[in-house]
Formats: structure tokens, C-alpha cells, sequence
């Protein structure tokens, strides 16, 4: 059965055959179709930044679709705080929460069946995973505060901003 449910999702207009670069974050609320990357609102990184070509890259709206079915709307508590990045240059809280590690898992799994799939950092994907809301000067969040999480959304990140290719409302989607 094709699953149903709100998935709101925008073409991918405009991608060249070249590949590109994409991130799933759960977020408190729905995002604008368009986010400026130095402005992000607080998000929990679901599956890291990642690559695809743009035939694969329609099938992940349904990917995204089938790994939220059954996840309701929850709360992760944040903390505690750890460093990310090449040169532990980027701040973040741990954000663990099995809902986290259920969605990674199922597009972990489905993702890496696309054949032009490229994680850009595979040491993080899988059992490398570790949920996290990163810092930056437009979250205001603190280690130990509870944020609620409702939607998943793709994103394309292009060099200045991030441009929503789908959301997935928590707890809408059908649980078979």
C-alpha cells in the first residue's frame, strides 16, 4: 500500500544532473519553502548532509514519507553539549531520543539503496549517528530545555540558503 498522509512536498525544479547536496532536520514547526543557511531555526539533524543525483533525489519525498509512518509528535531533551565538524569548530547539543534514531535508521536503510547516494560524512550515518541540534546565533536553546518536535522536512542546501523539497507533518501519517 502507497502510503498517504501530509507530505507536502515541492518539485525539484531546476536541480541539474549533477549531484546535490541534502539534509532531513525535525523541527518544533513547519519551515518556509526558502531559509537563509546563516539563520537556521532550531533543528535536530535527522540525516546528515548527503548526496544525490536528481533522479534519485525525487524518490526521497516518499522515503521521508514511509520513515515517519508511526512516529507521533515528541519531545527531546537537549544536552549535553559536544563539539561536531573537522575541527570540533561547531557547537552542538546531543539530543538523544529513539524516535530520532527510528526515522535515521529507516532513511539510513533506504537512502543507501539509491545507487548515486553519497554521504559526505559516513562515519556519522548508521551506528555513527548521534542526533543534535547545532548552535548557532539565531537558536536560542539551552542543555537541558525540552524541544518539541512535529514536522521532518528536507532540504536542499545551496550556498546561501536552504530550499525546502518536502515536509512531513509527525503523527499524520498513517502507522502501516
Amino acid at each position: 500500500m502507497e502510503p498517504q498522509g501530509p507530505i507536502h512536498a515541492l518539485t525539484l525544479s531546476g536541480m541539474s544532473s549533477a549531484q546535490r547536496v541534502l539534509v532531513v532536520i525535525a523541527t518544533p514547526a513547519p519551515l518556509p519553502a526558502e531559509v537563509d543557511r546563516s539563520r537556521w531555526p532550531v533543528h535536530v539533524t535527522v540525516a546528515g548532509n548527503f548526496r544525490l543525483d536528481e533522479r534519485d533525489s525525487a524518490a526521497v519525498p516518499h522515503l521521508l514519507l514511509t520513515a515517519a509512518r508511526g512516529i507521533r509528535p515528541f519531545e527531546v531533551a537537549l544536552g549535553p553539549a559536544a563539539r561536531f565538524g573537522r575541527d570540533a569548530s561547531i557547537p552542538v547539543l546531543l539530543a538523544p531520543h529513539p524516535s530520532l534514531d527510528a526515522v535515521h535508521a529507516a532513511l539510513a536503510e533506504s537512502l543507501s539503496a539509491l545507487p548515486s547516494f553519497d554521504p559526505l560524512e559516513p562515519q556519522y550515518w548508521g551506528e555513527g549517528y548521534r542526533p543534535h541540534a547545532s548552535l548557532g546565533r539565531t537558536v536560542g536553546v539551552a542543555d537541558g530545555d525540552a524541544l518539541p518536535l512535529t514536522v521532518l522536512s528536507l532540504f536542499a542546501l545551496e550556498a546561501r540558503a536552504g530550499l525546502r523539497l518536502a515536509q512531513v507533518e509527525l503523527g499524520l501519517t498513517p502507522d502501516r
